[in-house]
């Protein structure tokens, strides 16, 4: 399956040099509701009335520390997406083959590719009836109902993004918001680069900006650009020799 993770230009640089996907802990996302399901009932029971670490809230709280997410899309092609995570439209995305990415093995992920689709929804979810496990405890074979409440279900305002999510163990470590693994340069089956990436580049007086499509040539790249008539993007295949 092919997925799509938008960046800034400065990240899709170091994706293609490392080889590398980030996953992040859900108390680092921009959205403070992500990941983080209800659980009032325990909550309300106070500090001094039962066991630290015991409640479905303070498991709650340490799954968001310890578990990492990584955000793919099925579209490269959405203005909206290309504007708030491809740096105005001055960055890039890049397809992803999840099986040769690794993301499909229930192994090393709580949740996979092809099970990771976000479900949209007015109701914030709730884990106060469930047996939440230890963040240490958390696999693929754990209740998919559950897992979908704690990693899966996101407010409707973010329908836009046509998110896919796979979750994975990370360093609980407070003070390390993600983690990056490294994935085959042949998981990366193309480059798109955003609409403003040349024009960017135009600008760029002091050659701070990575010049992706001289850098990384052995990559399938295309060049976005806009629709003459509509509120579309499109994508063209790009011969990065064309340009030095």
């Amino acid at each position: 399956m092919l997925v799509y993770k938008y960046m800034s230009l400065q990240g899709l640089d170091a994706c293609l040099n490392q080889r590398t996907i980030r996953f992040t802990k859900p108390v680092n996302f921009n959205d403070p509701f992500d990941c983080a399901a209800a659980a009032e009932k325990e909550m309300e029971k106070g500090l001094n009335m039962r066991t630290a670490g015991s409640t479905n809230a303070d498991k709650l709280f340490t799954i968001r520390n310890a578990i990492g997410i990584l955000s793919l899309t099925r579209n490269p092609l959405n203005p909206l997406m290309w504007a708030h995570y491809g740096e105005n439209h001055r960055g890039g995305v890049i397809a992803i083959d999840t099986e040769e990415a690794g993301l499909e093995c229930t192994e090393t992920n709580i949740i996979s590719a092809s099970a990771g689709n976000v479900i949209y929804t007015t109701v914030r979810p709730s884990v106060e009836d469930d047996h939440l496990p230890h963040h240490g405890e958390i696999t693929a074979q754990h209740d998919r109902l559950m897992l979908e409440r704690l990693f899966l279900y996101k407010s409707l305002h973010w329908s836009y993004e046509e998110e896919i999510r796979v979750a994975r163990r990370v360093d609980y470590t407070p003070q390390v918001p993600h983690q990056d693994f490294e994935i085959p340069s042949t998981a990366i089956k193309a480059v798109y680069l955003g609409a403003k990436y040349f024009s960017a580049l135009i600008d760029d007086y002091d050659d701070e900006l990575p010049r992706v499509h001289l850098k990384h040539p052995k990559h399938e790249i295309y060049l976005c650009y806009q629709d003459r008539k509509t509120w579309d993007l499109h994508a063209e295949r790009y011969d990065p020799t064309g340009i030095k």
